[in-house]
């Protein structure tokens, strides 16, 4: 009775905590490493199989955690070093009841609900890899779907369209390797084609121009499907499409350019939201010829899965991307696991596939020339050594203090004081250009100059808190302008829902001006849109905005705010991704520790997609 009130209170004190927990599940729910769903979901499991073992319902629920937080699988043997709870130092973590390795993988291998996927168990064991059944078959399929079309034959490049594609993509001044054309012929004579590479190398420009030669050589242009994960991802690679079909001479080829339309993978797949399901399945293949698909980092094992079952055999997949981004929200790491050692090529100017590597090493090509800022400018030295996990490079880098990459260690010293208030002059600048009746393109400039990317939404040096000092600011500028209402001008917002009617998609930033007509909403999307106020959907205030709301923007100048702690969501990736936003400028502002642990700590997602492409 004793314990089901200690349970009962502990319930009570913390919402995390599962009152009908017992065992293994009871202590490791307590000490934070498994949420309420965990635990609940390895013991409906367990209840259904008739398994007994603690140790193995810790194994099915750690699993179950594993897909949450971005796993495909684990691995018990390195569960104890590999776990992270947030908030807790790491004697929490070793202090929790950890059975014996050795015994636990016996007792795992041994149990009624673990088979080897040929089954319907709900685990699948894979050498030292825990699965749930479902991702195990996702990852299996990828496998299956890349290993055919990586062995299929290529075709020859008609001698006419490799003559086009030479004009449209000739060689680089310094007689470097010509990547762009290794990659869009790549697109051209394979059933798959990986292009992978940094901001600014060029991605999205390639397989545009390799459309473009398509265009203008092919008898009967073929059907071609350009999507991306995200609506604002999308929506940007239609926008280049039009400009390529706008600077294009001969009226056929801007006519079939034009022809191209560009949609989230959902809304490819026919995503039916009545019924939980895509229409394009593998019994329900995509009637397409080439399917390119825009930010692949950002798509999750399950989506790339559903994706390519939903491709014919016979057509060309295209999957285009940063591998040192941000990874999708839900399990896997897709690109980066198929991208794999081709990143790791000893000459960085030629970075490509490896001595004695499988198939699928002809697939991958990595464009390393950036376009976006100076090769060797400090910003792009500074995303190397970030990417690289080398902090004493990226320290020493910022040590520097260079026009174009600022250090401000301390938010109490006088340095702080001077980008705070240079932050809230941009902002005042945006506010008297958006107030003025025909200045709207003027104001969309502004918003453009700055961008402030926090790794944190609360806390300190986080998106809240960079809200609060620049409105502050502002109301002593401008005296009651954001009490006026909410629609104030220069108030830069964020769409957060994706409105297929308007054109506006999750991520899209625009500003609120004031017109001839009244109160508008500006976009600079494909040219400048104005809505009024009340046609928005979902959206949000962005004087400042985190680093993953970030992705697909650009800035001249972007600040990068750190909270004053290390913290799990402060990643290598995390940091690239913040830096690569800014074209011009970058200041960080945190301490030299939290840079080092951010510079050093990569995402570590468990998977068994490299090594089962790669061997």
């Amino acid at each position: 009775m004793m314990v089901v009130a200690g349970r009962l209170e502990a319930a009570i004190a913390g919402p995390r905590a599962v009152a009908g927990a017992s065992g293994l599940l009871a202590a490791f729910n307590e000490g934070g490493a498994l949420s309420p769903l965990d635990v609940h979901a390895a013991t409906v499991i367990a209840r259904l199989w008739a398994e007994s073992d603690q140790t193995v319902m810790l194994a099915a629920a750690l699993a179950v955690r594993g897909t949450r937080i971005g796993h495909v699988c684990i691995r018990l043997e390195s569960q104890r070093e590999a776990m992270v709870i947030e908030g807790q130092p790491p004697e929490v973590v070793e202090a929790l009841p950890w059975p014996d390795p050795e015994e636990w993988a016996a007792a795992v291998s041994a149990s009624r609900m673990v088979g080897d996927g040929r089954g319907e168990e709900p685990l699948v064991l894979d050498g030292d890899r825990l699965y749930l059944e479902r991702y195990y078959r996702y990852e299996e399929r990828v496998v299956n779907l890349i290993g055919a079309r990586a062995a299929a034959r290529r075709t020859v490049l008609a001698p006419e369209t490799r003559t086009v594609l030479d004009g449209l993509l000739r060689p680089l001044p310094d007689d470097g390797p010509n990547l762009q054309h290794a990659a869009a012929v790549n697109a051209l004579t394979g059933k798959l084609t990986v292009v992978a590479g940094g901001p600014g190398t060029g991605k999205t420009y390639t397989m545009a121009r390799m459309l473009a030669a398509l265009a203008e050589t092919s008898a009967s242009f073929p059907r071609v499907a350009l999507c991306a994960p995200t609506g604002k991802a999308a929506a940007r690679l239609g926008e280049v499409i039009d400009e390529l079909a706008a600077e294009a001479e001969s009226p056929i080829v801007r006519e079939r350019l034009e022809t191209l339309q560009t949609g989230t993978i959902h809304r490819l797949l026919g995503w039916a939201w009545g019924r939980g399901r895509f229409a394009h399945h593998e019994r329900n293949r995509l009637p397409h010829d080439i399917i390119v698909v825009d930010e692949m980092s950002m798509v999750s094992l399950p989506l790339a899965a559903k994706l390519m079952a939903a491709v014919q055999s016979d057509a060309t997949l295209v999957l285009v991307g940063d591998p040192y981004q941000l990874e999708s929200i839900e399990a896997g790491t897709v690109l980066a696991d198929i991208v794999g050692p081709a990143t790791l090529s000893s000459d960085p100017g030629r970075r490509g596939p490896v001595p004695g590597a499988p198939a699928i090493a002809g697939c991958v090509v990595v464009l390393e020339r950036v376009h976006r800022f100076e090769e060797q400018g400090p910003i792009a030295d500074f995303a190397d050594a970030v990417r690289d996990g080398d902090p004493d490079r990226a320290v020493e880098l910022l040590d520097r203090g260079v026009d174009d990459l600022h250090w401000v260690k301390d938010r109490t010293e006088a340095g702080f004081r001077r980008l705070r208030a240079r932050v809230a002059e941009r902002r005042a600048r945006l506010v008297e250009a958006a107030s003025v009746p025909g200045s709207e393109e003027e104001a969309l400039a502004c918003l453009g100059e700055m961008g402030v990317l926090c790794a944190n939404r609360d806390g300190p040096g986080s998106v809240e808190q960079w809200r609060g000092e620049i409105e502050n600011a502002l109301d002593e500028r401008f005296p009651g302008l954001r009490y006026r209402g909410e629609w104030y001008p220069g108030r830069p917002l964020m769409i957060t829902r994706n409105d297929y009617n308007l054109g506006l998609y999750n991520g899209d930033i625009g500003v609120v001006v004031r017109a001839g007509e009244g109160v508008r909403v500006m976009f600079d999307r494909g040219g400048v849109r104005s809505f009024p106020p009340g046609h928005l959907g979902d959206h949000t205030t962005v004087h400042a905005l985190t680093i993953h709301k970030s992705q697909g923007s650009q800035f001249d100048e972007v600040i990068v705010s750190l909270p004053l702690e290390s913290s799990r969501l402060l990643t290598r990736e995390l940091l690239y991704t913040a830096v690569t936003r800014a074209s011009k400028k970058v200041t960080v502002v945190g301490p030299e520790s939290v840079i080092r642990l951010g510079v050093e700590r990569s995402v570590q997602r468990a998977s068994g997609l490299r090594s089962r492409l790669w061997g």
